[in-house]
């Protein structure tokens, strides 16, 4: 029986830059956190969302479409299309946040796009073996996550 693979946002430009300042459209966060709580009730724009997810291939794949938005890859594709400004609500804008946090962090962390994507799709042993793209859905999965990652960015872990 064949495997049906995922559909993906194909066909989109590579946008360069680091995913959270794409997310916030160039905005300067500095250490403001309410901010991100203003951006993330306010709602992100789709097409930032979309940019974001750009930056890695694994993010582009269709499953992490849905996972942020709740739309399938051909609403999006047809949102794009129509050129109309899209916001996301609050919770969605939120989770878009917290995995654009989280790549730019591992990407940090693990000293490029490539071993960052690796290391986000296998379980981990110092996140008691799970999966941390995984957790990063959940509030207090991505806290887990950000928390492992910040620690061996500023000492801790290996």
């Amino acid at each position: 029986m064949p495997v049906t693979k995922a559909p993906r946002l194909t066909g989109l430009k590579k946008v360069e830059g680091k995913p959270v300042e794409l997310l916030v459209h160039g905005q300067n966060m500095g250490d403001d956190a309410m901010l991100i709580v203003q951006l993330t009730n306010d709602g992100f724009e789709l097409s930032d969302v979309v940019n974001m997810l750009s930056t890695s291939q694994m993010y582009l794949q269709g499953d992490m479409v849905k996972r942020i938005t709740g739309k399938s890859v051909r609403t999006v594709r047809r949102l794009m299309k129509q050129g109309d400004p899209v916001r996301l609500d609050p919770r969605q804008s939120v989770i878009a946040y917290q995995y654009a946090l989280v790549l730019e962090l591992a990407i940090r962390a693990f000293a490029g796009l490539s071993r960052a994507e690796e290391w986000m799709q296998k379980p981990s042993p110092y996140l008691n073996g799970h999966v941390p793209l995984e957790l990063t859905l959940h509030p207090l999965g991505f806290q887990m996550v950000e928390q492992y990652l910040n620690q061996i960015l500023y000492g801790g872990y290996p």
